[in-house]
């Protein structure tokens, strides 16, 4: 079996792994993220049984990549987006003093979708087979082009992956959750699904908000843009990043050019008439999935942030009929409160120089899963 490897997204990849994928490896989403790594990317498609599948991957060659990405961020940098076990971080500045610098990781070989998900792209689901060969020339590749190593930075164990990672020597490291909730027909049944400790936590967060004057409606894009934008750019400062209003704008409008108005969803909390909290979901299949949000932290807004990111898109999106609601990895805690179940995701990562791999063996015992907040 012949693998093909394209430079940039390639223009055949929608026909080669078709259209039942994961919303992360769609064409929508793809088009609509074409610019988000900095970096060379690239594509992996491989035939097996007639079955397309496919990966993508971003070379990973500026030390000041983001810690998403970039592995040596990822592994022993002090996290800025991350929220790590104190203990593991406290043990990063002396592992740092063992490791090489920065420098001396790159180029590496980041397989992931913009988004952060890690998987085979191939309708109806990959099989080991075509795993594994697209695996192989990813190890190929980047043996040949001076890689000092791979990484597939979000793996979920529900995945064929971690069997075919394991048998080629990627070493796996915890990381986070992925956070999905399964959909009756109504907000009431979703209530009734929970527990009665979170189906009272539930009960008590929106009775909360309406006494605090919160409310929460789907709101229209066009209408509400300025103030997705003042939002998003709020959340990226909190993170301590410098907001780019211009490419938070344009990433808006791509996602929205991309999806159309039928395939995205935005709901925005209200306080006073202002916007103060938002969330923006996509539609793909029978799933939403959650992307973008935000909320102003302030005392009056406290607890908007579940309401438009959960309460409101579970109503609709039972009433629709949708199956899934997708949340992705991170913020785990707070999702598992409110019925999300949680999937464990991995980096696995396999060191091609030899110092790195010395680096790597010292550094994963020392990580610990995300903690939930």
């Amino acid at each position: 079996m012949s693998v093909q490897v394209l430079d940039g997204v390639a223009a055949q990849w929608r026909n080669h792994v078709g259209d039942d994928v994961p919303i992360l490896a769609s064409a929508p989403w793809i088009d609509a993220t074409l610019g988000r790594f900095i970096g060379r990317r690239l594509t992996f498609l491989a035939t097996e049984e007639g079955r397309g599948g496919g990966l993508q991957a971003t070379v990973v060659e500026d030390p000041a990549a983001g810690e998403m990405i970039n592995l040596y961020r990822m592994l022993l940098a002090d996290p800025k987006v991350w929220k790590f076990p104190a203990t593991s971080v406290a043990a990063r500045s002396g592992l740092r003093a063992q490791a090489p610098p920065v420098e001396c990781w790159l180029p590496h070989l980041a397989v992931c979708y913009p988004g952060f998900d890690s998987f085979v792209a191939a309708s109806g689901g990959p099989t080991p087979a075509l795993a594994a060969t697209l695996v192989d020339a990813v190890l190929s590749w980047a043996a040949e082009h001076g890689m000092k190593a791979v990484s597939f930075p979000y793996v979920r164990t529900d995945t064929v992956l971690p069997e075919v990672l394991a048998e080629r020597g990627f070493l796996s490291v915890p990381l986070t959750f992925r956070c999905r909730l399964t959909l009756g027909g109504s907000f009431e049944e979703y209530l009734a699904s929970l527990g009665s400790k979170h189906r009272y936590g539930v009960v008590r967060d929106r009775r909360r908000l309406a006494q605090a004057g919160i409310q929460t409606k789907r709101c229209a894009f066009d209408d509400v843009l300025p103030d997705l934008l003042a939002l998003r750019c709020d959340l990226v400062e909190r993170y301590g990043q410098k907001a780019d209003k211009d490419a938070e704008a344009e990433n808006l409008r791509q996602l929205f050019t991309c999806f159309g108005a039928g395939g995205t969803r935005v709901y925005c909390s209200f306080l006073d008439g202002e916007v103060v909290g938002f969330s923006l979901l996509l539609v793909w299949g029978d799933s939403w999935y959650g992307y973008f949000t935000g909320t102003y932290a302030t005392p009056r807004t406290r607890g908007a942030y579940f309401d438009h990111l959960f309460y409101a898109p579970i109503a609709d999106a039972s009433a629709d009929g949708v199956r899934i609601l997708d949340m992705g990895i991170g913020a785990w805690q707070g999702k598992s409160l409110r019925g999300f179940d949680l999937t464990p995701v991995d980096l696995w990562v396999r060191a091609l120089d030899p110092g790195i791999a010395r680096a790597v063996e010292v550094a994963a015992p020392a990580m610990g899963r995300e903690v939930g907040w």
